[in-house]
């Protein structure tokens, strides 16, 4: 009778055993489930900063083109551009009086955090056969989560405006 005794006990361990690591292996899974959903959930927060980003920067751009005239004007155009509450400079790729190509570039510094931490954004404003029936504008901008190029986990989003 000593034996069957010592058998129950050890069938009981065995399922005990059996049950304690299926609950940690079913624990395991739903963890690496929430693993998986916070990183995805992070990485749809970072692509939407890349993306608005490039959206108040083309806003900008578009502003400063249709409002103040100021891409491949006959005035010439000036050195700075004002967004986001700053001026940023601009650089002028060609001086051709009928084809342009401007870029400047915006940082979008908030919450305490430095410029390369923050959202940025590179602007180019492309303007064709400038003051013919034919004339053309594009605005290109790229957005990104954050202007360190460095860091592993930066996101481009571009928009581009033609008319």
């Amino acid at each position: 009778m000593v034996i069957m005794k010592n058998t129950k006990q050890a069938f009981v361990i065995l399922i005990a055993v059996l049950v304690s690591t299926l609950v940690i292996s079913i624990g395991a899974f739903i963890a690496s489930i929430a693993v998986k959903e916070l990183q995805l959930s992070a990485s749809g927060r970072e692509s939407q900063n890349a993306f608005y980003a490039a959206d108040s920067a083309l806003e900008c751009a578009l502003y400063h083109d249709l409002r103040i005239e100021q891409f491949g004007s006959s005035t010439g155009t000036p050195s700075l551009v004002y967004c986001n509450g700053e001026n940023f400079p601009i650089s002028i790729s060609s001086g051709d009086p009928v084809n342009s190509d401007t870029r400047f570039e915006i940082s979008f510094t908030h919450n305490g955090l430095t410029a390369d931490q923050s959202p940025y954004a590179r602007v180019r404003v492309l303007k064709s056969d400038i003051g013919t029936i034919d004339d053309k504008t594009i605005i290109e901008a790229q957005g990104y989560n954050v202007k360190d190029n460095t860091r592993p986990n930066r996101v481009e989003r571009a928009l581009q405006v033609v008319y």
